[in-house]
């Protein structure tokens, strides 16, 4: 199926473009993704994914496969598979940055999903919503390092200015991005939506 995100970066192409390559700054601004490997054009990551009280682990991989710097432009393929379980997803994730105006940049990500297993019953309403609210946590998060740091460049000598502050953790909660009914059998899809989310900007940087 293929899923369309959008949103809004508050700073023109260049800037959203150079922060986006500050890969120290963006790392924390999604939940529950870890980079843990990137060697040429590959890389692996994990992701925690917290069920009620239990929080499972997660493994995924995959390459860069396009990059034109030109037009601020990845296509990344993606996959992630429970460390314990059958659950899969792969991905095709083409990501574009588009200027909106001198302090305006929208991203466009588009995301080809494949599904096996039991997850794979399920329609694309549900899935769209879960990615959409990853999606919508990412870019607050980022809007506020990109915040920060304007005000950094515009304080006075010797002016102290607050860190961001991002609304992150270290395991996403299925409880807040899904709703009960769902929980378990949409795992592997949020596997696959956390790795594109988290990862295409990792890769974007390269």
């Amino acid at each position: 199926m293929e899923l369309q995100n959008s949103f809004i970066v508050p700073a023109d192409i260049d800037t959203a473009w150079k922060t986006l390559l500050d890969v120290e700054s963006i790392a924390p601004c999604m939940p529950g993704a870890t980079l843990t490997s990137f060697t040429g054009e590959e890389f692996t990551a994990s992701v925690k994914v917290k069920l009620g009280p239990v929080t499972q682990n997660f493994n995924g991989e995959g390459k860069f496969t396009k990059r034109d710097e030109a037009s601020h432009t990845a296509v990344i393929e993606a996959s992630g598979k429970e460390i314990r379980g059958g659950g899969s997803a792969s991905a095709l994730i083409t990501a574009v940055l588009v200027s909106e105006g001198p302090n305006s940049t929208r991203a466009d990500v588009t995301t080809e999903l494949t599904i096996t297993g039991k997850v794979a019953q399920f329609g694309k309403g549900v899935i769209t919503d879960v990615s959409k609210k990853l999606i919508d946590q990412f870019a607050n998060n980022l809007q506020a390092v990109i915040a920060s740091r304007s005000a950094a460049e515009s304080a006075a000598p010797g002016e102290v200015v607050a860190a961001p502050v991002i609304q992150t953790a270290d395991s996403i909660d299925l409880l807040g991005s899904a709703g009960a009914p769902v929980l378990k059998r949409l795992v592997p899809v949020v596997i696959g939506l956390v790795i594109v989310v988290g990862v295409v900007w990792w890769l974007i940087a390269r």
